[in-house]
């Protein structure tokens, strides 16, 4: 045997020593050598679907072991090509970076990074030898259509024609079809268009059609492939959670916490029957955070064991703010002192930071969400699997998407062989029939896979939005003077008839209707918003809450950014947004929600936080006010054309209100 030889074989029993350690388990060993087994001639892409807490990290440590081993004995035992492998987390926070740095600490020739830094990495880690794997974790973030993630990872594979890339999500569909459809859709109206002459529309579509096509992980040329990881029989997760009769349907109103049902009243039966150690995992809307906390106290939970888990959560006192490693510190204190916690998390959390140990305490756990079964299941119930022993905890969370999530990993178990699966149009017909079936938006983050009927355009004279002003109204002031604000003076007027509506009647006083009625007020179009329209993610349009989308419109507009009007408009009722002149959103204290909801009115919390997002003084009322700009006769015709197509059609929602990078991380 050769010095080389001899010095690749001792290289290469550091890396079995590795895959053999205590903690690596068979079923991530198996899996890894089933991914890394996919790869042949024809394919450079595998997409890994493992459900959640089913060991991950472990399992991308046994895939860098794999790479390690399949290098020559040159190059296993040249130093500068040590570093060979590139792990990388979509989501950009700062928690999830150390725990994967940590997780992956054994894999030598790994390095960490995410998709802001990651080619900084490359140029700085690995030494003239770039990486032959990249592995993504989390990739249904990668999803979303117009994003140029994939996009800058597609670029650098295909440069580096001898790398490959596998891609880990327990909830992957999004990063197979969201981009798919998109492609899809736009080569249809494309086709139109030309059959139309309309030569602008058809390159635009085009344009649109190879965007679509370049964030694709099915479209490229890597020959994609999916493997799907098999659990060993000590996994406990949703299939089985189900099998127990653990989880229980939310509908409705029940999904407030705030408000009484017998499912909040089964939940603290639960919890309070519970004997020893244990704490339960609440997730509920950011406003009502506080409520939440306020009823724990009301049952008889001690202060010191209620947490709010987050970094920078609006509306809430920084001091009443917990990052989740503290929490679980304090938990981990408490052991064997018979104590009970509650965390407390927003709508906007998502997956990651796994809770370990803790979840053999796990009393229940409880979810609001509404959105996509990806939102669903790789929230809170999420959190309580994985393989521990504790098959008592109940879960109170959106039943149809749970066994929707259920029956497609059945699904990918019975149709995916050990070379992995490549049918990948099947998997998508089963998919949309799938959502048909439990009525359910969509399979991932931002994706609604059902077909439906195609609804015509209403509003179709489009315009673009010209100015906008953001205005304290100073109802108690006489004579407010608007134009330190505004020199605009269809603004000026428009705010002089809000401030006629809030006065009439001997006002100003809460009120759970407004509206702009008679001829000289019919250019005028207000949106009233309130304590439940402001911040409440069920309440939620599909550019997110009025907060959200309003802070969406200004910014795009400071940025220079084409907003359309019409969306800002947001027409109803036979209204169009041709006839809106200026369109004024109101935020204010004295507008009501008449829906049954614990918070109806904007607090004076609330009002102080788009203050100071709007960079205004605090008033009881601030108006931001949009003026119609010139008219888009490009998207009008686009419109026009949308309309005169068949009537059948497959969409892509890729607006869904959970889609967005969360405040925190758990």
């Amino acid at each position: 045997m050769s010095s080389i030889e001899a010095r690749a074989e001792k290289m290469r029993s550091k890396v079995h020593d590795t895959l053999n350690s205590s903690g690596m388990h068979e079923h991530q060993r198996e899996a890894a050598k089933k991914t890394f087994n996919a790869f042949d001639g024809n394919t450079r892409a595998v997409v890994l679907a493992a459900e959640m807490q089913a060991g991950k990290s472990g399992i991308s440590v046994a895939l860098a072991c794999q790479q390690r081993l399949s290098l020559s004995d040159e190059a296993i035992t040249d130093r500068s090509q040590l570093k060979d492998t590139l792990y990388m987390l979509t989501m950009v926070d700062t928690a999830l970076l150390q725990q994967a740095e940590d997780d992956l600490k054994s894999a030598k020739n790994a390095v960490v990074t995410n998709f802001n830094r990651f080619e900084n990495d490359i140029e700085s880690n690995f030494k003239g030898c770039p990486p032959k794997l990249i592995i993504i974790d989390e990739c249904h973030y990668g999803s979303n259509i117009s994003a140029v993630r994939y996009n800058r990872v597609f670029d650098y594979l295909e440069e580096h024609t001898d790398c490959k890339i596998v891609f880990i999500s327990a909830t992957p569909f999004g990063a197979l079809y969201a981009a798919e459809q998109a492609y899809d859709e736009a080569i249809e109206i494309a086709e139109e268009a030309d059959l139309d002459g309309d030569v602008e529309v058809a390159q635009e579509a085009q344009q649109l059609a190879e965007r679509a096509a370049q964030n694709s992980i099915l479209r490229r040329s890597f020959g994609t492939k999916l493997v799907f990881h098999r659990t060993s029989d000590e996994y406990f997760g949703v299939r089985e959670m189900l099998s127990a009769d653990l989880v229980h349907p939310l509908v409705d109103e029940e999904r407030n916490f705030s408000t009484q049902s017998s499912a909040r009243d089964r939940f603290m039966e639960k919890f309070n029957a519970y004997e020893g150690d244990g704490w339960a995992l609440v997730r509920v809307p950011a406003g009502t955070v506080n409520d939440a906390k306020s009823f724990f106290l009301e049952q008889g939970v001690s202060p010191d064991n209620i947490f709010i888990i987050g970094k920078s959560l609006q509306g809430i006192p920084k001091d009443d703010q917990t990052e989740i490693e503290r929490f679980k510190r304090e938990y981990e204190n408490a052991e064997g002192f018979d104590e009970k916690f509650i965390a407390i998390t927003v709508a906007g959390c998502r997956a990651g930071i796994n809770f370990g140990g803790m979840k053999n305490t796990l009393i229940s756990t409880w979810d609001s969400t509404v959105a996509s079964v990806a939102a669903v299941v790789q929230a809170n119930i999420g959190r309580g699997c994985g393989y521990h022993s504790n098959h008592e905890a109940l879960h109170f969370t959106n039943l149809p998407a749970v066994k929707a999530y259920a029956e497609s990993l059945d699904f990918l178990e019975d149709n995916t062989n050990e070379l992995g699966a490549s049918n990948f149009e099947g998997l998508r017909e089963f998919f949309d029939e799938l959502c048909d079936e439990y009525n359910v938006q969509g399979l991932d983050v931002g994706l609604t896979v059902k077909r439906k009927k195609r609804r015509p355009i209403g509003d179709v004279d489009t315009y673009h939005t010209g100015e906008y002003a953001v205005v304290p109204l100073q109802l108690f002031t006489e004579k407010p003077d608007y134009s330190l604000y505004t020199k605009n003076q269809d603004f000026i007027r428009a705010l002089e008839l809000i401030t006629e509506e809030y006065l009439k009647d001997s006002g100003p006083r809460p009120k759970g209707h407004r509206a702009m009625r008679g001829k000289q007020k019919n250019w005028l179009k207000a949106q009233w918003v309130n304590g439940d329209s402001y911040d409440n993610p069920e309440k939620a349009g599909r550019l997110g809450t009025m907060k959200e989308r309003t802070l969406k419109f200004i910014n795009r507009l400071e940025n220079n950014e084409r907003v359309e009007y019409n969306q800002i408009v947001a027409p109803g009722n036979g209204e169009s947004s041709a006839a809106k002149s200026v369109t004024a959103t109101i935020f204010s204290r004295y507008n009501q929600s008449r829906r049954n909801v614990t918070k109806t009115q904007m607090s004076n919390s609330d009002l102080q936080e788009i203050a100071d997002l709007l960079d205004v003084p605090q008033d009881n009322t601030i108006v931001v006010l949009y003026a119609q700009g010139e008219f888009d006769a490009k998207t009008t015709q686009a419109k026009i054309n949308h309309n005169q197509l068949p009537e059948s059609e497959g969409t892509v929602n890729d607006e869904s209100q959970f889609s967005g990078i969360p405040d925190v991380v758990f």
